[in-house]
């Protein structure tokens, strides 16, 4: 029978608890990064107790938890300050909490970009990501994804871009998953990359509904092979422009998924749910299946 863990994001549903807090970039300096790097490390550790307490099992740390850390202004030497502290947390995290952590950097990571500005910037955002991973003790489990891009008026020029760049930063494959979106890249291209790269392709149900193609979703799961247990997202529309995420979970949309998940051959998959209202949606879906069947 398969067994499905679900994750959430950044905050809980009303953002009373946050691992994305920073500050204006004016007032970048050590005394407000440490303040703000407390608040966001002691919501965290209150929102894994929240996840462990409510049988979450993954959970994504916002990209601001550092503020401003892959910034030119960002001091070397404010990295050396925090390491300390990011090891006391990951004995922590290690000790009580069995929950997988990942990251999903902003918009603004754009490895395929024809500016090579962007690029670099790019990078940087990416090597912090996986910096604080790193200290924080997390292991291969803890993937950090982006997308694949712009098409910039030429999609295999921009593919090809975008695998050159992995290739020659080969350290990315140590955490580096890819996700499909919902205007350029459907999940069949970017299954095709994640085999090329040989690196996790996390499938994105609502992009996929917007964006749609045929695959393989063995050939999917594949990709997971040596990165543990495959990683999904899924959300369900909302009132807006087209690509908004519902506040809630459709529940047809999750049976429709989990159909699509049983066609494969895992017995464990894990569901980060993207919905605004965060684990409030978990517990909506939770209540909704239990009078179909147990979950």
């Amino acid at each position: 029978m398969l067994q499905i863990g679900f994750g959430t994001f950044c905050s809980n549903h009303d953002g009373s608890l946050n691992t994305n807090h920073t500050f204006r970039l004016k007032n970048l300096n050590f005394k407000n990064l440490y303040k703000t790097f407390i608040l966001n490390l002691n919501n965290l550790f209150k929102l894994l107790e929240l996840c462990k307490s409510e049988q979450i099992e993954v959970f994504r740390i916002g990209s601001n938890f550092i503020p401003f850390a892959s910034h030119p202004k960002f001091c070397e030497n404010w990295f050396f300050k925090l390491e300390p502290l990011l090891y006391e947390a990951s004995k922590i995290i290690k000790s009580n909490y069995n929950i997988r952590i990942t990251m999903h950097p902003a918009q603004y990571v754009i490895l395929n970009s024809t500016n090579p500005k962007v690029v670099e910037n790019s990078i940087r955002e990416l090597e912090y990501h996986f910096w604080l991973l790193d200290n924080l003790g997390i292991n291969k489990e803890g993937i950090v994804i982006i997308h694949i891009g712009g098409i910039y008026d030429n999609k295999s020029k921009s593919i090809e871009r975008f695998m050159n760049v992995v290739e020659k930063h080969n350290w990315l494959k140590k955490r580096l998953a890819i996700e499909n979106d919902e205007r350029h890249y459907c999940a069949k291209e970017v299954l095709n990359i994640s085999k090329d790269l040989k690196i996790p392709f996390v499938f994105d149900y609502f992009h996929h509904i917007l964006n749609p193609s045929d695959f393989s979703i063995n050939d999917i799961f594949d990709t997971w092979i040596s990165k543990g247990i495959p990683k999904i997202h899924l959300s369900s529309k909302g009132n807006g422009k087209r690509g908004t995420h519902g506040e809630y979970v459709d529940i047809k949309d999750f049976i429709t998924l989990k159909k699509l998940i049983e066609k494969g051959n895992i017995k464990k998959i894990h569901i980060m749910i993207e919905a605004k209202k965060k684990e409030k949606a978990i517990f909506k879906l939770r209540e909704e299946l239990n009078h179909l069947s147990p979950i």
